[in-house]
């Protein structure tokens, strides 16, 4: 049965899909307001919007008072109509426009017109109570008590005011987005549909093709190969992948029970790289894995690793001046390595340390622990944070040469390519790519078109891949690539090699 939904349901999971696209990685495409004529003429179009919205008691009440003046309505009406005018000027100053804009996570009336967002320091999305102090303090409190003290002079003071710190300011910000550390940024552009409920299940369903799976052997997987090969076998997958991070050893099992299984394997591997300032990883497909370069490779990653997770540990300690055990924390990870997701663990199952005030502010602000982990997590080690480190890849030239040198095609992982614009890829294309995995629950659906509209310009391989690592990412399913049935048709070109 259709479900039926009003214009405030629709309204709401417009705005909460827009706020996660840019939660999940608009942010990083978002430009600040500058000091120029445009974002100057934007900043003033989104501003007489809002304004507009909050006034429009105002204009109901001039309405009222020409009619008063014409005798359609009785004089003795005009005290209470101007008294209803200034409580509902107060509802939609004071009281909608703030949550509106806490509700819509930084996108007012103007803003959404204009293509504006409220965001913090770091272009993030900013917690609903410092919108709703923003437009409170910063627009409707001013409106009403300088309005009602000083009449239309005081309102234009203020207006003024703001005017001039937002001609100033580096980023056209308002007093209050000084007060609160916020300011404006363009968002990148977005195409929200809303699919009918059939259409939504469709992406769920399984593609008998998956190129891109982690088992045990890669450190964030959870299922040794044999189990990977169980599951694929249930849900009638024919052809599989299995590409661990940074290690190739796990293709000698997996050629053992794609025999048992009935099940075509093509042997695989997911290396990073490197590609000026961007993190990319590159899969590569019918490679020999037992060729002498991937135990090079496996093993500059893990001494890699070790050495940022001493460096991670030792600018931990020194930021929050709490002690960390590392032994405790090594001798638990298979790996030897401590993430930013170990010492997020460990100061979060601490008592001591989560009443700590560094800590504790993401837990107040934040409606559940596993949202708190989060954006501690993101602000701490994420780039830009105090802990962040700087992984030192190998060059994607080096990957690409590496892969072809063992006789395998290599693939661009769809991995961050939500991120990264068409002209960066086709300049990791010329580099050697032999392919793109564009079919993927981890990217868009515009970037999906994009990666498609690349790999025909140039003759390239088409892959496709659900990323699968098991229970530690429960949002990846096996077999669920978002590649429709004439998607796999061009996905067969690469796996019909297979012996």
């Amino acid at each position: 049965m259709e479900k039926n939904y009003s214009y405030i349901d629709l309204s709401l999971a417009y705005f909460q899909k827009k706020a996660k696209i840019y939660k999940d990685g608009g942010y990083k495409k978002a430009v600040s307001l500058k000091r120029n004529i445009d974002d100057y003429e934007n900043h003033l179009f989104t501003f007489l919007i809002d304004i507009n919205f909050c006034l429009l008691p105002v204009y109901l009440w001039v309405i009222e008072f020409l009619l008063i003046l014409t005798g359609l309505i009785p004089p003795r009406m005009f005290d209470i109509l101007f008294y209803i005018m200034f409580v509902l000027l107060f509802i939609t100053s004071v009281i909608l426009l703030p949550v509106i804009t806490s509700r819509t996570h930084g996108v007012t009336f103007g803003g959404e017109i204009m293509g504006i967002r409220i965001v913090n320091r770091q272009n993030r999305i900013v917690n609903g109570f410092q919108l709703i102090l923003r437009q409170a303090i910063g627009m409707g409190i001013p409106l009403m008590l300088f309005g009602y003290l000083f009449k239309t002079w005081g309102i234009l003071g203020w207006w003024l005011i703001n005017g001039i710190a937002s001609l100033i300011s580096p980023n056209q910000q308002t007093i209050m987005d000084i007060v609160l550390g916020l300011h404006l940024v363009y968002e990148s552009e977005t195409h929200i549909r809303f699919e009918p409920e059939s259409q939504e299940k469709n992406e769920e369903e399984i593609c008998p093709v998956d190129l891109h799976i982690r088992s045990n052997y890669s450190d964030d997987g959870y299922y040794d190969v044999e189990e990977i090969f169980k599951q694929a076998k249930e849900l009638g997958l024919d052809t599989i992948s299995i590409t661990d991070h940074n290690c190739a050893r796990q293709n000698a099992a997996a050629f053992r029970f794609a025999d048992l299984y009935k099940i075509q394997y093509i042997p695989g591997v997911e290396l990073d790289a490197q590609y000026g300032d961007i993190r990319v990883r590159v899969l590569g497909y019918y490679i020999d894995w037992e060729h002498e370069i991937f135990d090079a490779l496996e093993r500059a990653s893990l001494k890699r690793e070790k050495e940022n997770s001493l460096l991670r540990v030792k600018k931990f300690e020194e930021f929050s001046g709490v002690s960390i055990d590392v032994d405790s924390l090594i001798q638990n990870s298979r790996f030897q390595t401590i993430t930013a997701t170990d010492i997020t663990n460990m100061v979060f199952n601490n008592e001591r340390v989560r009443s700590l005030s560094f800590v504790k502010k993401y837990i107040d602000s934040t409606n559940s622990t596993s949202e708190a982990m989060k954006q501690f997590k993101y602000h701490i080690f994420g780039k830009g944070g105090p802990c962040y480190i700087k992984g030192n890849y190998p060059r994607l030239e080096d990957v690409i040469k590496s892969i072809h040198i063992s006789g395998g095609i290599c693939v661009l992982a769809s991995w961050h390519m939500d991120y990264i614009d068409d002209e960066t890829i086709q300049q990791m294309i010329d580099k050697g790519i032999d392919g793109i995995e564009c079919f993927s629950p981890c990217v868009q659906q515009e970037t999906i078109s994009s990666l498609l509209k690349i790999a025909r310009e140039n003759k390239l391989l088409i892959t496709c891949g659900s990323d699968y690592h098991g229970p530690t990412k429960q949002d990846r399913k096996l077999g669920v690539t978002h590649c429709p049935e004439k998607g796999v048709q061009l996905v067969r070109i690469l796996t019909k090699h297979a012996n």
